[in-house]
């Protein structure tokens, strides 16, 4: 599944970016090589970062997104 479908972002590469040290939607285009356009994807970013940053913590998020 697609993230960003301006820049082609796939939900692995997502987390990727995110598990390499993303910590912000700007910090995930980055490190794909690209800019935001749209913007569309940058609320599902942010929550793929907050859920990661969570389950680092051991915490449960409260809403888990399907990958």
């Amino acid at each position: 599944m697609f993230v960003c479908n301006c820049n082609g972002i796939r939900c692995g590469e997502v987390q990727e970016a995110i598990q390499a040290g993303a910590r912000t939607p700007q910090a995930v285009h980055r490190r794909r090589g690209c800019k935001a356009q749209c913007g569309r994807c940058l609320p599902e970013i942010a929550d793929r970062i907050r859920e990661a940053r969570a389950a680092a913590a051991g915490a449960e998020p409260a809403v888990l997104k399907s990958a």
